[in-house]
């Protein structure tokens, strides 16, 4: 029989090996739900918003797609050329300009049937992207969510929409595009332009 210690010394690669494997697995599985951790985030916040600051029933339809009713007019009233980075790049440049007059808000004010303000909250979409970093601690330094917050918070720092846009549109730049085609990860910009162009 063979003394315990060369059975160790045998074993020991096998084991290091399954702990690497088990570990890229965990990782792979937490990058892979991203997605779907963020749309329920999304989802949860957005809810909780509707119940406590939402109009009336007849408008609930217009409540729960908010951001995209936005989006359209935007696009509709050419502020914006389509749902791409770059075009958001430059939305959000107009905004820094104050070239988005009152008149458009007061619009779609009308289009959609109530005040929508208070659905428009930065801290409850900025709180999805924070979530995984921060209370998950899935993500690592090298990933796009930790290098997203990093830069926003960068951008936060220095003021608002009025000031130094650039890391902003650092943050913004740091969304991978298949990412950005999704609106759960446009709903912060829009939440930026809409509190800060509120008259």
């Amino acid at each position: 029989m063979k003394p315990l210690a060369t059975v160790l010394k045998k074993l020991l690669p096998l084991i290091i090996l399954f702990l690497i494997t088990s570990c890229n697995s965990t990782k792979n599985t937490n990058y892979s739900m991203d997605d779907e951790q963020f749309e329920l985030c999304s989802k949860e916040k957005y809810t909780t918003l509707i119940t406590n600051y939402g109009p009336g029933e007849e408008h609930l339809s217009s409540a729960k797609s908010v951001h995209r009713l936005l989006e359209n007019l935007l696009i509709r009233e050419k502020h914006l050329t389509g749902i791409g980075k770059p075009a958001y790049a430059a939305l959000l440049e107009k905004a820094k300009r104050k070239e988005i007059k009152p008149e458009f808000f007061e619009k779609f004010k009308k289009e959609i049937g109530f005040e929508p303000y208070l659905l428009f909250s930065i801290s409850k979409h900025l709180s999805c992207y924070e979530q995984p970093t921060l209370l998950l601690k899935t993500l690592d330094e090298s990933s796009w969510q930790y290098k997203f917050i990093e830069a926003y918070w960068k951008f936060e720092a220095h003021g608002d929409l009025s000031h130094d846009q650039s890391l902003l549109t650092e943050a913004l730049y740091v969304i991978p595009d298949e990412k950005f085609e999704m609106i759960m990860y446009r709903k912060l910009f829009l939440d930026l332009i809409y509190t800060y162009l509120f008259p």
